[in-house]
């Protein structure tokens, strides 16, 4: 018997999609279709061998989904809200993964959000609808744990104190796991020889796309660190060949200042993780999934300034630790880069600050010359002191593997009948 899957992710950076396609080896035999759009659909179609068929679609719309749920036997979503609440409407068991539970900011009591779920649950559809638009993204998020038949929330500090409070309110299939990452491709990097034209410094600017930034416009973070990197190659020649990845940079573009080399480029995963593996410098933001993977590959990254309000808070939660005493910080150039605690704020005010620092010579030259100095000490780190900084953060991440809580509920979700 073949079970039938219908997946999506949230279209936020490469983070939701990435998890999304490295689970999707754990349902062995299934057939995975995907649905999705931007950033996700990008990566679901570069990883295409991952899933059975990828669809073009908005799973706000019930138009776009209405047919894969129809010839589910479970749906797969990973932090798309909105896919859990058409399945939970269609009685369709549906796995819900999170990696940011800690994040997911709320004015109500989760007793409120657990009173809305059940209205999601049970009410008509008209009444459903209407109390599942008026909460907000973040809500949806912590709704949709409320709601799924199995929820699973990646370890990070906050985690485990937010499982607690959402047990509590009737999230009884909710579970800690550790790192939601492709293991078969990480194993593959560990064990690869070193690729060819090993670069001196990698950096990982992610999917970089989100609720407000993209590649056209809202895209100031990706110039400011483009005009670094630029003059980064001409201040030190002894990094030969600087990789620059991500999302943006679809169309590979090469340059050479001097004797630098450098590429920007969007690498298939397996690829960018053999890169990762063997690089002897790596740069990103603080996304949680570039950490939980540098920390599997044993490689400490120097994170970068924050692209949105999110790795804001990601940085926040790993104060005191000695990743985060090597961060370059936006705050760090003064109180005004203290944003909005609020997610699309945040985010808005990053962006406005970014195109600040490139607007002002003397503001951007403060700037260059701040994140050139953590890079320089960043290269002064003893191995001995990395791996203390990797052994400290992998603390923070550990949990149970997908693997292992997957197996534990084995065919149990598969309603009878509907498997083909």
């Amino acid at each position: 018997m073949t079970m039938r899957i219908f997946s999506s992710a949230q279209a936020c950076g490469f983070g939701p999609i990435s998890k999304l396609a490295a689970i999707t080896p754990l349902f062995k035999g299934a057939t995975i279709d995907f649905t999705g759009r931007d950033v996700a659909l990008d990566f679901a179609r570069r990883h295409g061998h991952r899933f059975t068929r990828i669809e073009e679609g908005d799973t706000q719309r019930y138009e776009d989904v209405a047919a894969g749920l129809a010839e589910a036997d479970v749906v797969v979503s990973v932090m798309d809200a909105e896919l859990v609440f058409w399945a939970v409407r269609a009685e369709v068991p549906v796995l819900f993964f999170d990696s940011l539970l800690s994040f997911w900011l709320t004015e109500r009591t989760i007793e409120d959000l657990a009173a809305r779920a059940q209205l999601v649950r049970w009410s008509d559809d008209e009444t459903a609808r209407f109390v599942f638009d008026t909460l907000t993204p973040h809500e949806r998020i912590l709704v949709a744990h409320l709601l799924a038949t199995r929820s699973y929330a990646q370890n990070f500090p906050g985690v485990p104190a937010r499982i607690d409070s959402l047990t509590r309110a009737g999230a009884s299939h909710l579970e800690l796991c550790g790192p939601i990452v492709d293991r078969e491709a990480l194993e593959s990097a560990l064990s690869a020889p070193s690729p060819d034209g090993l670069p001196d410094l990698l950096i990982n600017l992610g999917g970089f796309q989100n609720f407000f930034l993209d590649y056209e416009s809202h895209n100031a973070y990706l110039d400011l660190l483009r005009r670094w990197v630029t003059e980064l190659a001409s201040n030190q020649p002894d990094l030969r060949r600087i990789l620059v990845c991500g999302g943006a940079f679809r169309e590979p573009v090469a340059e050479t200042h001097g004797d630098v080399r450098i590429e920007y480029t969007m690498l298939p995963h397996k690829e960018f993780l053999r890169h990762l593996a063997h690089a002897p410098l790596y740069a990103v933001p603080p996304s949680l999934t570039s950490l939980h993977e540098a920390v599997i590959l044993r490689r400490l990254p120097l994170l970068l300034p924050e692209q949105h309000y999110g790795h804001v808070t990601n940085l926040r939660a790993l104060r005191g630790t000695a990743i985060a005493g090597h961060a370059a910080s936006l705050v760090d150039l003064g109180s005004r880069f203290e944003v909005p605690e609020d997610d699309l704020g945040g985010t808005r005010a990053l962006d406005r600050l970014t195109r600040e620092l490139l607007a002002d010579e003397a503001e951007y030259r403060s700037f260059a010359d701040y994140l050139s100095k953590r890079l320089a000490d960043y290269r002064q780190l003893t191995d001995e002191e990395r791996a203390a900084a990797v052994d400290e953060l992998a603390g923070l991440l550990d949990g149970p593997t997908p693997a292992g809580l997957l197996d534990r509920i084995g065919d149990r979700l598969v309603p009878t009948g509907r498997t083909s």
